[in-house]
């Protein structure tokens, strides 16, 4: 990895390690990393292969209820449940992303829809297994190494490592050959396949990687709150995981984590002063559909632009999104 990219990596992990202890929301501030766990593999998919996908939650939904499963029924240690939810969430991504890409535009992305709702159904007539409509309750975390896990805080520390190690994973992966094929895919995929390269292999393992993510997140999600509702897989997750991406911007990696934070913080304090506080994030959307089309993380590289500009050319910063 580059320098800078290094360094903004580092600023992040700053960041979240000092949030907790300078505002004292620890429970709240770690669903702002499970939201951006979510939004991350959503611009996987979007900024680097160029395929909007409205069934992330069939990801997230699924990884949940498996980890929640094997915790009420096998106590299964956390690393353990984790990696249920990475294999599960990958794996039905696999399913998902070799039926949608048969799909061409529009079709494609209207099939990721439709596999989302029958997960969706699928889990609210499978009472037996994920509880219905009433959701898998009576989840406790177990304990890592013998730490117990019960406090908030401590809680905020486990998924901010895996949070960090996701977000390191990610970003060399972008940088990796295969990370430069799926942007050679969303250019031109036409000259991808006359070059020689399995187009249809690379997009599979991109939803794959994608679904790991939103696996994850729905492992994390459900231990946080013991309790996974049936929400989790709702189509309705899914649009809000689409607009936590498009909010920050799918051109960086740290704008879909930007989106989700401020997703998450109107989310919860708009919602307490306004019932319909969705219509102001729908202004917010527009607006940044309208003249933002890079998401809120663009306006660092146009303000550095700016100054350039009015410095006469002096500024030695380069203004390219990290």
């Amino acid at each position: 990895m580059k320098a800078r990219s290094l360094g903004a990596l580092a600023l992040l992990a700053l960041i979240v390690a000092l949030a907790p202890l300078l505002v004292r929301y620890p429970t709240l501030e770690a669903q702002m990393l499970i939201s951006g766990l979510l939004a991350l593999g959503f611009s996987f998919l979007l900024g680097q292969m160029g395929f909007l996908s409205f069934g992330q939650a069939t990801f997230n939904g699924i990884g949940a209820y498996a980890a929640a499963l094997a915790l009420l029924h096998w106590h299964a240690p956390l690393a353990l449940l984790l990696a249920i939810g990475i294999v599960t969430g990958a794996l039905s991504a696999l399913v998902v992303g070799a039926l949608s890409i048969q799909g061409v535009g529009v079709y494609a992305v209207m099939l990721t829809f439709a596999l989302n709702e029958m997960a969706y159904f699928s889990a609210f007539q499978l009472k037996g297994i994920t509880g219905g409509d009433n959701g898998l309750r009576g989840l406790i975390r177990p304990n890592l190494f013998g730490l117990s896990l019960s406090s908030s805080l401590t809680y905020y520390y486990v998924v901010a490592a895996v949070f960090m190690l996701a977000v390191y994973a990610v970003l060399r992966i972008i940088d990796s050959p295969f990370g430069h094929v799926l942007r050679a895919i969303r250019e031109n995929e036409q000259r991808a396949k006359a070059i020689g390269y399995e187009v249809r292999r690379f997009k599979i393992a991109a939803f794959a990687l994608s679904g790991a993510l939103s696996g994850l997140a729905g492992a994390l999600y459900a231990l946080l709150y013991q309790f996974v509702p049936l929400e989790a897989i709702d189509f309705n997750t899914s649009t809000n995981i689409v607009i936590m991406g498009l909010l920050g911007g799918v051109g960086s990696p740290y704008g879909a984590l930007l989106g989700a934070a401020i997703y998450t913080l109107l989310a919860n304090f708009l919602s307490e002063v306004w019932a319909r506080w969705p219509l102001v994030l729908g202004v917010i959307f527009c607006c940044i559909v309208l003249f933002l089309r890079g998401g809120l993380w663009e306006l660092g590289p146009l303000a550095l632009r700016r100054i350039r500009h009015l410095g006469g050319g002096n500024v030695a910063a380069d203004s390219k999104p990290l």
